[in-house]
């Protein structure tokens, strides 16, 4: 895998394509012929094609009702003109199309440049738009006269295709040396809207040069296993609106000019698959909302490469969305994943693992990798635990972005990291003196060990250089005995006494007991055993909740953060924390026994009873090897 061959060359696959000079709209995603088995899908999909046109017809009013103009975001616009136009494409119902020209009308006289990213020509904004108005051109195609083709063709020729063909081919803002999502979003997007006027705009090939150079690049990004180190929610983005561009141009060259054949391409689904949690969202590191895998992304790639995993994943997030409508394929079949249930990606530094497959599975997320990723917070050697199906520690994951650069939300160098959901804060991991981790290229963690069986896991995280040389040894060993339990061993070391604080964000109501902590997420509650530092220790164990208020893209926004934390009272060079976390149901009384039976400079051993089995681990924390005995 890690020789496999990355680079597209551009020039080739351009030169060796005739592009035709006229196709039937529309073309970009079906074309008329495709209607009919699109309305069964409909049907297949959401039990009822007029449900869907009452729905966006009610939708319509209501919005007539509003004031339109006064939609201060052009992307809100562009997307109820996508469902309104898709309605027209599928029912040729004029009242669909009369409300996408009315979106159209206020769209184009608006700044289509995001205010937080002006004085920016080309934009994530700009992009957007222009694929929009470049589907509309596709799907209302028979509706449109000729003039006002011609006006949406020089909208975007003049206000999208030529400003980004200039600034992208000379490099003449920011985003066009990334390779994030920012450049394939909009190279993507470009690319689309080319594609809708292909034989009417005569720089056509050097704009989608400049689309394919930028979507690749950010395709050649994703890690040789599958992952993306912005997160599930970026990556839903920067490949999903790769990959719009890259299915209609393989539509249109009738598969000469075809990207699906980049090979990161092929494995990255596994990424959505793996990360998806059993509530039906997603492991939800960096800025990532809690919600599911892009739902379109995951059936077009299941469709594309045949793959009935992805496409039983596909099923369960089915949506009334256009694009998952367009791009879902009723003729594959999808099959319950029996896969390894475990996953290591290595590029990006995150190791997932579930007990199974099931809606009721317990699935464990741990995070290292670099704080410089794009969106990356500071998480290093940070986990998130869930049982039953239901989630007991949590990750912050996504704050809303604020409205300008003033905030700071984006200045990695400082007001970032005041946002506490960006900051160690934010995670179920160490603080040092009071302090978490710090941004830069030398500020990373890495996964030493990831050991899998049917029985238990052993994953081991470095995270000392995260803090700035602070830290001699920070290894995390997490010890996933399955289903439902998990040893936590962290060593940690510096070279003068400091105070070591481990976090934990529940996801539930806390409750507090002579034997530890309890979080209740009914039906399900996990117990949380401290065994370093014990209650013979002098210890401390602090719970906080703080609310931070600030001006946010939605408007004013109360965000909470609540963790408890647990530490020696004195500081130390050098400790080693043992926590023991066992989820079970509520009505049910917890068994689980445990207990420290040795313990060295160099080793420790642990036994953990639970209603399953008897476990006993030696762990050899200098060599990081575990023996464990297990007994029934």
């Amino acid at each position: 895998m890690r020789n496999m061959k990355l680079k597209i060359d551009t020039d080739t696959l351009l030169n060796s394509w005739e592009p035709p000079r006229h196709l039937e709209h529309p073309y970009l995603f079906f074309s008329k012929r495709d209607i009919l088995r699109l309305r069964h899908k409909v049907e297949l999909i959401l039990g009822d094609l007029n449900e869907l046109v009452k729905k966006n017809r009610s939708k319509i009013k209501k919005l007539k009702r509003a004031n339109l103009n006064e939609v201060k975001e052009v992307t809100l616009l562009s997307q109820m003109a996508t469902e309104s136009a898709f309605t027209y494409a599928l029912t040729s119902d004029e009242e669909f199309a009369k409300f996408t020209l009315d979106l159209i009308e206020i769209i184009k006289v608006k700044d289509w440049v995001m205010p937080p990213h002006r004085p920016l020509k080309v934009d994530l904004g700009v992009a957007n738009v222009a694929s929009v108005l470049g589907l509309v051109y596709d799907w209302l195609w028979d509706y449109l006269d000729d003039s006002l083709k011609e006006e949406i063709k020089e909208l975007l020729i003049k206000r999208a295709l030529e400003p980004f063909r200039i600034i992208s081919s000379k490099k003449l803002e920011w985003w066009t040396v990334v390779t994030h999502n920012w450049r394939s979003v909009i190279c993507g997007c470009m690319g689309l809207a080319a594609l809708s006027i292909l034989g009417e705009y005569d720089k056509f090939i050097e704009c989608l040069r400049e689309a394919i150079k930028g979507v690749t690049v950010v395709f050649d990004r994703i890690g040789v296993d599958g992952g993306y180190d912005e997160g599930v929610g970026y990556w839903s983005f920067g490949i999903g609106e790769g990959v719009k561009f890259v299915e209609a141009l393989k539509r249109v060259s009738k598969g000469e000019v075809n990207l699906y054949e980049h090979p990161k391409l092929k494995i990255t689904g596994y990424f959505a698959l793996y990360l998806y949690t059993p509530d039906n969202n997603c492991f939800n590191f960096s800025d990532c909302d809690y919600r599911p895998p892009s739902s379109w992304l995951i059936a077009k790639l299941a469709s594309e490469y045949r793959d009935p995993y992805l496409q039983w994943l596909a099923w369960k997030l089915r949506s009334e969305n256009p694009y998952y409508l367009i791009f879902y394929d009723e003729s594959l079949k999808y099959k319950e994943p029996d896969l390894p249930p475990h996953r290591l990606f290595r590029d990006i530094g995150v190791v997932v693992s579930r007990s199974d497959w099931s809606d009721e599975a317990s699935f464990l997320g741990f995070k290292t990798g670099r704080t410089v990723a794009n969106h990356s917070h500071l998480d290093i050697n940070s986990f998130v635990f869930y049982a039953f199906g239901k989630r007991l520690i949590k990750d912050l994951g996504y704050w809303p972005y604020t409205p300008n650069k003033g905030l700071g939300f984006f200045d990695v160098k400082e007001r970032r990291w005041y946002y506490e959901a960006n900051s160690t804060l934010g995670h179920n991991t160490l603080l040092v003196d009071g302090v978490g981790q710090v941004y830069g290229s030398e500020n990373y963690g890495s996964i030493l060990k990831a050991k899998f069986t049917d029985a238990i896991d052993l994953l081991i995280g470095d995270g000392r250089r995260a803090y700035a040389g602070m830290l001699k040894k920070f290894n995390r060993w997490i010890i996933f005995i399955k289903p439902r339990t998990l040893i936590l061993v962290d060593e940690v070391e510096s070279n003068k006494p400091r105070k070591f604080e481990l976090l934990f964000h529940p996801d539930g109501k806390l409750q507090e007991d002579d034997q530890g902590l309890t979080i209740v997420n009914e039906p399900v509650a996990l117990k949380v055993l401290f065994l370093r530092p014990s209650q013979d220790e002098p210890r401390v164990i602090s719970y906080r909740l703080s609310r931070s208020f600030y001006e946010s893209r939605r408007g004013p926004t109360v965000q909470e953060n609540e963790y408890v934390s647990i530490s020696p009272l004195l500081k130390t060079r050098r400790y080693i924390f043992v926590t023991i976390l066992h989820a079970y149901k509520v009505r049910e009384l917890p068994k689980i026994e445990t207990s420290i039976i040795e313990e060295t400079h160099d080793e420790i051993a642990l036994r953990v009873k639970t209603e399953e089995k008897r476990v006993e681990a030696k762990i050899r924390l200098k060599d990081l090897t575990c023996n464990f005995k297990i007994t029934r």
